[in-house]
């Protein structure tokens, strides 16, 4: 009965993330396409962005120390599924001014971001408790799910209206509500597993003197140095792809198409990462650095496009890209820092991507096309991503646990 429960949790879990993931790609690329239909330039649509990742620099690890030091992270991320659904509804009022749109956007983002890194944060404590939940299974449905609500959402919003987007969120997201709801965390193992790494009891300081800790580990700073620099091109791809397919003359079906494209390869992705980390024991640091190289590809390819067609097509580069640097980020974080500070140390490092990366790779990169176009501004976020490769290398000779 034990070990049935832990299965159906492993289930509910990957729900979760099918859930989340699909109703935040809906909300994070149809709103690019709503603003831009709405007559926001793509300068606003960037700082826009920007700004949603500037509340999330407070937000996201915020909640990752409730969830270390007050609550529960399930409850947690159940909190801020619930308070995303209304806000999000609410954007069609909030974009009849620019004032009301800024405000509306910080509120969504303080609620619905932080949810990347928290459930990132349970599903891998989680897979320390259960050997039936796998994180890149579980991160993986997510990201194939979000490819197929993007690929139909696509379609459907082409038809009915954009503005059906926020509901259609909604609706993901009570999904993911439901499955949460019902996950248990029952402890599953065999014996080659130990569980050393649970804390007995709630982290006893406060979120200043935790990120103090966090960032005096010397390896745990280059993890998120090279997290931040990688993340700005594919920040800015994710960005501005729809911008460019519009540019060209395309519609939100084939937003849909370059959404779906983008991460319908990234679930097999990750079990392959799986694969090679857990049975081939090859080092995850090794296979971060692979997903570095994917990730320098993936964001020259953005500048060499001149067609909708071609946009569509590069966006494949994208699962091999996140499929390895995702789950083996993750990782070494995990293998970096205590389980006490864990949902803290996971949520600080995203963060950093959906906050510093965001705002080089949304509004300065905005502020670069105008200047310089979109060719050389993807040119100058290849550049940063090798750097953010090579910031990570002297973590590659440290040892587990170092």
């Amino acid at each position: 009965m034990k070990n049935f429960r832990a299965k159906v949790d492993s289930v509910l879990l990957s729900a979760t993330n099918a859930g989340f993931w699909a109703g935040a790609t809906v909300f994070g690329t149809f709103l690019v396409t709503y603003l831009y239909a709405k007559g926001y330039s793509a300068s606003e649509v960037g700082l826009v962005m920007t700004l949603m990742s500037i509340c999330n620099i407070v937000a996201q690890p915020l909640w990752g120390y409730i969830s270390d030091a007050k609550l529960k992270i399930r409850n947690t991320i159940l909190l801020c599924l619930a308070a995303s659904i209304p806000l999000v509804a609410l954007m069609p009022l909030f974009a009849r001014t620019t004032l009301s749109l800024f405000i509306g956007c910080c509120f969504i983002a303080c609620f619905e971001n932080p949810i990347k890194g928290l459930l990132d944060s349970l599903t891998n404590q989680a897979e320390i408790k259960n050997k039936y939940i796998i994180y890149g299974v579980a991160r993986g449905c997510g990201s194939f799910f979000s490819a197929i609500a993007s690929l139909v959402v696509g379609e459907l919003l082409a038809s009915w209206g954009i503005e059906w987007a926020f509901a259609i969120h909604g609706v993901l997201m009570l999904i993911a509500i439901l499955s949460l709801f019902f996950f248990s965390g029952v402890e599953c193992h065999d014996g080659s597993i130990t569980l050393t790494e649970q804390p007995k009891k709630k982290a006893d300081v406060s979120v200043s003197k935790a990120i103090k800790i966090l960032l005096g580990n010397r390896t745990y700073v280059l993890i998120l140095v090279s997290t931040i620099l990688v993340n700005i091109g594919l920040k800015a791809a994710l960005t501005f792809a729809p911008v460019m397919i519009a540019d060209m003359g395309g519609t939100s079906a084939h937003t849909g198409y370059a959404m779906a494209v983008n991460t319908i390869g990234m679930l097999p992705c990750m079990l392959i990462y799986s694969w090679m980390y857990r049975k081939k024991k090859i080092s995850n640091n090794w296979l971060y650095i692979l997903g570095c190289l994917f990730t320098i590809v993936r964001i020259a390819s953005m500048a060499m496009v001149s067609s909708i067609n071609a946009i569509i097509a590069v966006q494949i580069i994208n699962s091999l890209s996140y499929g390895f640097l995702q789950p083996s980020m993750i990782c070494a974080v995990g293998d970096t820092t205590p389980i006490e500070y864990r949902s803290t140390a996971i949520t600080l490092v995203t963060s950093g991507q959906l906050a510093i990366s965001s705002f080089l790779g949304d509004f300065v990169a905005g502020k670069l096309v105008e200047v310089i176009g979109m060719q050389a501004m993807f040119w100058c976020c290849t550049v940063l991503a090798v750097l953010g490769t090579l910031v990570y290398i002297p973590v590659c000779k440290k040892k587990k646990g170092d």
